[in-house]
């Protein structure tokens, strides 16, 4: 207390005014700052009474084990699945991008809004807190709205990036071939400002996240912490999900097992990357003026380096990769929307994964992702069913001998309800809009 008594803190508040296609804002705009907040935090008791770091940001609770292993420089293909993906390792390798168009196109968000204002994105939105949780609502906008008011409002952009977006973006050359390149399901982009910060989470796969503006910081967990999260998963057995709990201010009454969590931390700036492994938990805050991308690629038994090349180019850009999924006017869907037999095996063996066998759940939450549900669009229990053959699960074994004609099945029910969702949203595209201004009264006294 004495401490704080004797500082000096100096406030500044700026007002400014935004315009927009839609609108004008007056508001306060976010610190833009990157270097103000120290991490890790020192571990502090604040009173006797109290455990410590209660009611303070996750990782105030006890002291880090030590940074994320690190390296200075990002490996090829191979020496990436070698050393860390076949051995579940977080590491962080520092400027492993390097050349990018958007390293100084996207410093301005007016380049992004005149190119990319139009395009549809996900975003998340504060939606206030309930005791010792934190709400969080999704929502589709145009690029531009998001620009407009990300300066200002509680919200961050978290979408699966737009292929119109992809040729200015990096895509980091210890992914670009091989195996692990063939195993690529998508791709996401990441914007915020100010101080933001994530729910604790985690994937079903591996991801690989580059920083292009701001600062990030990581606190990684491995998986068997869950509990002390109230982790919820995304389906039964999953190694993906998060947590509801406020991780700005974790009251350790209620998450008293928080204190007895290692976890381990890395701080990212521009042009350095971290792989996350499958599993582990994540929680992540983000300042200044922040851009990042991730990929998700899914789990390989062993690697091949067909296509790989000695010299690697400075620059490919995240179009140059196939992935799995495609994200499509504010949608998630199949890549390929015309999916034949074999596509669908692959796809299967894809979903398949580390577990050696699939089930209705996992299976179910895939298709409900990128298919969804609605008339005429048959039911994910009814398609699995093509596959499983009454059996509760199937192994890689069957899904290489399944008959054709259940392959042909398992596609047409991608295909048509893919080709019902197309139709649905292009309808909803032509319908007229009502205004959303009411205008009452001679347009002169307005």
């Amino acid at each position: 207390m004495d401490t704080i008594l004797r500082s000096t803190v100096t406030l500044c508040i700026v007002v400014t005014l935004a315009t927009w296609s839609g609108g004008v804002k007056v508001g306060f705009i976010k610190d833009k700052a990157i270097d103000k907040h120290q991490f890790p935090a020192p571990v502090e008791k604040q009173h006797k009474t109290l455990p410590t770091g209660h009611m303070r940001p996750l990782g105030w609770q006890r002291e880090t084990d030590g940074p994320i292993r690190e390296i200075e420089e990002m490996p090829n293909t191979r020496e990436f699945y070698e050393d860390y993906i076949s051995k579940n390792l977080p590491v962080v390798f520092r400027e492993g991008i390097k050349d990018a168009p958007s390293f100084t196109t996207w410093e301005d968000d007016t380049y992004l809004t005149e190119r990319y204002g139009d395009v549809n994105v996900s975003v998340r939105i504060f939606q206030g807190r309930y005791r010792d949780r934190i709400n969080m609502e999704s929502k589709v906008m145009k690029m531009s709205k998001f620009l407009f008011d990300y300066m200002y409002d509680e919200l961050y952009l978290a979408s699966d990036i737009p292929y119109a977006l992809m040729p200015e973006l990096p895509l980091p050359k210890c992914i670009r071939c091989g195996t692990v390149a063939e195993k690529l399901l998508s791709s996401h982009l990441w914007m915020s400002s100010g101080g933001t910060s994530s729910m604790v989470h985690s994937h079903d796969d591996h991801l690989l996240h580059c920083v292009l503006f701001g600062r990030r910081d990581f606190i990684i967990i491995k998986n068997n912490h869950k509990r002390a999260v109230d982790f919820k998963h995304d389906y039964e057995n999953s190694l993906g999900g998060h947590s509801d709990m406020d991780p700005n201010i974790v009251n350790v009454f209620r998450f008293k097992n928080i204190p007895k969590v290692p976890w381990r931390w890395a701080s990212l700036y521009a042009g350095d990357c971290i792989f996350v492994p499958a599993g582990y938990l994540h929680q992540v805050r983000s300042y200044g003026r922040s851009v990042s991308v991730t990929l998700e690629f899914a789990h390989m038994d062993k690697f091949d380096d067909t296509g790989c090349q000695l010299v690697e180019e400075e620059f490919v850009p995240l179009s140059d990769a196939i992935y799995l999924l495609a994200y499509e006017d504010g949608h998630l869907r199949m890549t390929d929307t015309e999916l034949n037999e074999e596509a669908v095996r692959e796809l299967l063996l894809i979903l398949v994964g580390r577990d050696e066998h699939l089930n209705e759940d996992k299976f179910t939450h895939f298709y409900h992702k990128v298919v969804g549900k609605g008339t005429g669009i048959q039911k994910a229990h009814k398609v699995f069913g093509f596959i499983a053959d009454e059996m509760d699960v199937v192994t890689k074994r069957d899904i290489q001998n399944m008959d054709g004609a259940k392959c042909a099945q398992v596609a047409y029910a991608f295909n048509t309800g893919y080709a019902i969702k197309q139709k649905e949203r292009e309808e909803e595209k032509s319908r007229p809009r009502l205004s959303t201004t009411q205008f009452r009264g001679p347009k002169e006294d307005l």
